[in-house]
């Protein structure tokens, strides 16, 4: 087993520019590039904010990797998801682009302040509300929109009170970036 942690949002001494945003969101794909890799969160330690964690908050991110240990080395079977929910895909939900589903790989749940926490395109202020059905967030945009691409936090605009979590508990990775696809519908009427 080998672990990962995201870096903090706004990192000591790399974070307050879109760099950062953009690292986060490669250590969130390496699981992908690396099967026997897993990446965690360090969003949701309440010390991160300084260049260090408290020593409480470093003892719980180390109790964060033991069901990864005890899954990969012990062949251990969990009820419920152990890492930190990632994006699968986005995609809007219909032509009218007035909505845009984000697909996590677990369950997520949602909080209304968490709408201020996205962007699309790089702009704020553009989703209204969501709305969670199993490992689906449907975020409610605030008008039609022709965006292409979605961000989850963003260095310096963002509130660590204010985060996705998994229904196991443990905090979303961040994304950059992430093309935004197009429905259902309007795939099947591409020509092939």
């Amino acid at each position: 087993m080998r672990g990962l942690f995201l870096i903090w949002t706004n990192a000591c001494g790399q974070g307050g520019n879109s760099h950062s945003d953009k690292l986060r969101d490669i250590q969130r794909r390496f699981s992908r590039l690396y099967s026997n890799l897993s990446v965690m969160p360090t969003l949701g330690f309440p010390s991160g904010p300084s260049c260090h964690f408290g020593v409480d908050d470093y003892e719980q991110m180390g109790l964060s990797m033991v069901p990864l240990l005890e899954r990969d080395s012990f062949g251990k079977v969990f009820d419920m998801p152990i890492t930190a929910p990632d994006l699968q895909r986005a995609y809007y939900t219909s032509a009218r682009k007035d909505e845009i589903a984000l697909e996590f790989d677990q369950p997520v749940a949602w909080i209304e302040a968490l709408a201020g926490q996205f962007q699309l395109d790089g702009e704020a202020g553009k989703v209204a509300s969501g709305k969670v059905s199993g490992n689906v967030l449907k975020l409610q945009l605030a008008a039609t929109s022709s965006a292409k691409m979605a961000i989850y936090l963003v260095d310096k605009k963002w509130d660590p009170k204010t985060l996705l979590y998994g229904n196991n508990g443990i905090a979303a990775l961040t994304f950059w970036e992430v093309v935004i696809g197009a429905s259902a519908r309007e795939r099947s009427l591409e020509p092939e």
